[in-house]
C-alpha cells in the first residue's frame, strides 16, 4: 500500500471542528488503499481538547506529535507580525520531526491541510527537499478570507504582513502539485483571480461521517406528527454547536429573534449554545437582552454527546457568512434530520445544500425582518404538531465524507503514480 504523510496541526486529542476533516480522512484511508502517517501538534494545557476522539484514530495510522514556540503568547505585536499565522512557531519542530519520520519510513506523497497555513509551509519545504508529490488542502480561503480584516488593521505592520502573506500563498499554489478546496466559489476564485489551471484545483467538500451517528440517531426523515396539545406551554428547543469568532457569529439569529419577540411576546423559544468563545457569546447576550433571557450556555461536551443533542433539539441554527466556504457543521446538521435554520450570504452553497436535501430553511443574514418572519413561520407550524421538514435521505447520503474523499484519494493516486514513473 502507498503511504501518505498528512500534515495537520489540529488532530486528536485536539477538539473542535478543525480536526474533523483530517481525522475522517484517516478513517477512510485504508479502504482506499493508503497507509497514513500524521504529523500533528501536541496540544498544551488550555487548548480545546476532546480525548474521546482519540478512539476514532485507526490503529494502523501512525501519529507523530510535536510542540512548537507559542507565538500567540508573546504579545500582540508578535501575533500581528507572524505570517502566515501565529502557528509559525510550530514550523521548525514540525519540519524536523517530518524529516526524521520520512528517513525512518519513506512516503509516496504529502497532504497538508489548513488552517493553519503554516502546515503548507512545512509541506512546501519537504517538497523542495525531497521532490515528493504534494496536495495542498484548503479548508478555508487564505488571503481572500473574509474575516481577516477583523484581526488585521491598516498600519504599516499590517500592510507588511499582508504583503508577506500574499507571497507565501502564491508560492504554495505554484509549488503544490494539486490543490483541493471545500466550496466551488473558492475553486473559481483560485482559477480566475490567482490564475491557477482548472485541472490543478479540485472541489472536495466537507461532509459527515455516518459512524458518528450510527446507534445514536436514525436516518434523516420527517418527524412524526404530534397532537397540538403536546406543544401547549412548551418551548421550541433550538441548538447551536460550533465555533464563533469576530465577524462570524450567530448574531443574525439573535437579531431576528429579538425582532420577533418585540412583535410577538407569545413566541416561546429556548436556545442552548455550545461554543468555546464565551466572551463573544456574552457580548451577543448583552446586545440582545430579550433573546438572552431564553438562552443558556451548554458548556463543553464531547462530539458524541453533541450528536445526541442534535437529535433532541427541535431546530438547529447556524450562520454561513462567507460565499467562499461552507461551515463543516452544516453537514452534520443535515445528517441528523433535525430541521436547520441558516442565515446566509446571497447565493450561498449552504442554501443550495439545504434546498437539495429538503433539510431546512435559509434567509439572508442581513434581512432582520425576513429572519423574524421565517422564525415565526417555523414556530407556528411547530405548534400545530406537523413536521417542519421532510428530508431526502438519498440526497443526504451523497454528503457522507467517504463519498467526497474518493476524489482526494484519486488525486493522490495519480500524483504518486506520476512520480513513480518519473
Amino acid at each position: 500500500m502507498p503511504r501518505l504523510l498528512l500534515i495537520s496541526y489540529f488532530f486528536p486529542p485536539h477538539g473542535g471542528a478543525g480536526v474533523q476533516r483530517a481525522l475522517k480522512f484517516c478513517t477512510a484511508a485504508a479502504s482506499q488503499g493508503w497507509q497514513v502517517t500524521v504529523l500533528a501538534n501536541a496540544p498544551r494545557a488550555g487548548d480545546l481538547q476532546d480525548p474521546t476522539m482519540l478512539g476514532e484514530i485507526p490503529p494502523e495510522v501512525t501519529v507523530v506529535r510535536t510542540g512548537g514556540l507559542p507565538l500567540h503568547q508573546l504579545g500582540p505585536w508578535v501575533r500581528k507580525a507572524a505570517a502566515p499565522d501565529v502557528y509559525l512557531g510550530w514550523y521548525p519542530t514540525a519540519l524536523k520531526a517530518a524529516r526524521l519520520q520520512l528517513e525512518a519510513q519513506p512516503c509516496d506523497a504529502i497532504l497538508s491541510t489548513s488552517m493553519p497555513y503554516t502546515a503548507h509551509l512545512v509541506a512546501q519545504t519537504l517538497k523542495q527537499d525531497l521532490g515528493l508529490p504534494w496536495l495542498a488542502d484548503l479548508r478555508d480561503p487564505w488571503t481572500d478570507n473574509r474575516f481577516m480584516p477583523h484581526y488585521h488593521g491598516h498600519g504599516l505592520l499590517d500592510r507588511w504582513r499582508q504583503w508577506i502573506d500574499a507571497r507565501l500563498e502564491q508560492a504554495v499554489y505554484a509549488q503544490a502539485d494539486a490543490i483541493t478546496v471545500t466550496a466551488e466559489p473558492l475553486r473559481r476564485l483560485l482559477i480566475e483571480r490567482h490564475g491557477l489551471a482548472p485541472e490543478k484545483v479540485a472541489l472536495v467538500r466537507n461532509g459527515y461521517d455516518e459512524a458518528d451517528f450510527r446507534g445514536i440517531l436514525p436516518e434523516p426523515a420527517a418527524r412524526a406528527p404530534v397532537h397540538p396539545s403536546e406543544r401547549a406551554g412548551q418551548d421550541l428547543r433550538i441548538l447551536f454547536a460550533g465555533s464563533i469568532y469576530e465577524g462570524y457569529t450567530i448574531e443574525p439569529f439573535f437579531a431576528a429573534w429579538q425582532r420577533l419577540l418585540l412583535q410577538r411576546p407569545d413566541v416561546h423559544l429556548h436556545l442552548t449554545v455550545h461554543t468555546q468563545n464565551t466572551a463573544l457569546l456574552h457580548r451577543l447576550l448583552h446586545q440582545y437582552p430579550l433573546a438572552a433571557a431564553h438562552t443558556q450556555e451548554g458548556g463543553r461536551v464531547t462530539h458524541k454527546e453533541v450528536v445526541r443533542r442534535y437529535g433532541k433539539a427541535d431546530l438547529l441554527v447556524l450562520s454561513s457568512l462567507d460565499d467562499l466556504s461552507i461551515p463543516g457543521k452544516l453537514f452534520e446538521y443535515i445528517r441528523c434530520g433535525t430541521p436547520v435554520l441558516a442565515f446566509t450570504v446571497p447565493d450561498s452553497e449552504a442554501h443550495a445544500l439545504l434546498r437539495q436535501t429538503a433539510s431546512g430553511f435559509a434567509v439572508q443574514h442581513d434581512d432582520v425582518e425576513a429572519g423574524a418572519r421565517q422564525l415565526e413561520t417555523i414556530y407556528d407550524q411547530w405548534c400545530t404538531g406537523k413536521p417542519l421538514t421532510h428530508p431526502d435521505a438519498h440526497a443526504v447520503a451523497q454528503l457522507e465524507r467517504r463519498v467526497a474523499f474518493r476524489g482526494m484519494f484519486d488525486i493522490l493516486g495519480r500524483l504518486a503514480a506520476r512520480a513513480a514513473r518519473g
